[in-house]
């Protein structure tokens, strides 16, 4: 008859180094922060692209969605770490390679909410701010973007969340993150259940915290 051996539990270390957990989880926050804002500035320039008619704007603009979109995040992490500073000789640190590649795989999402969120507009705004004497930069920036954003709010929080999750495979670029802490753990007292678990547990309290937030910031927006 085969012995099973139980695994036995040890929460002890997890517990121990709680703080680095922590410390972690920051840096995936903030690291993730960045590059959601630069993932909606450059969404909304590709979306506006798409929306200009000009097929020699737009085209380019509907590949880069494509593209990006097709990427795997884990490949491009590997592309903009080792891919460029081999190929082109820039050389980005951990944090920087990470933060280039979720701002440009955000993008591609962000730029498909955005042209949505205009297009839902009614193409009369456009006409009659054009015929007050508005630009087109103008018309935008007075016009559709502030009626745009109250209506992508909810899947911009859907695209924070996904960077987020996301920041978690930047460990294997030797970011220190939470995962990073998480594997050192288990290496040194071959913890993996409980080790992954605070992972878990933490990504699940910071997702809860966030869709509240972005919760909160829908019913302020919310037109009367």
């Amino acid at each position: 008859m085969t012995n099973v051996l139980a695994y036995e539990f040890a929460w002890g270390p997890v517990l121990d180094r709680w703080d680095l957990f922590l410390l972690g989880a920051w840096l995936d926050v903030w690291v993730t922060a960045i590059s959601f804002v630069l993932a909606c500035a450059l969404g909304i320039g590709i979306a506006v692209l798409r929306l200009s008619g000009v097929r020699l704007l737009s085209a380019p603009a509907f590949a880069y969605v494509q593209i990006l979109r097709g990427v795997p995040l884990l490949v491009f992490l590997y592309w903009v770490y080792f891919g460029v500073a081999i190929v082109i000789g820039l050389n980005f640190s951990p944090v920087q390679a990470g933060i280039v590649a979720l701002t440009l795989t955000g993008s591609a999402y962000t730029a498909e909410i955005f042209r949505g969120g205009l297009q839902a507009l009614d193409a009369g705004q456009a006409e009659a701010s054009r015929s007050l004497g508005l630009s087109r930069t103008g018309t935008y920036r007075h016009v559709l973007l502030p009626q745009t954003l109250r209506i992508v709010i909810p899947p911009l929080g859907n695209v924070f969340i996904g960077l987020l999750k996301g920041a978690t495979l930047l460990s294997i670029i030797a970011v220190s993150d939470m995962v990073s802490v998480a594997n050192d753990l288990n290496i040194n007292f071959f913890t993996p259940f409980e080790a992954f678990t605070a992972v878990a547990v933490i990504l699940v309290a910071l997702v809860a915290v966030f869709s509240a937030g972005v919760t909160v910031l829908e019913r302020v927006l919310r037109l009367p």
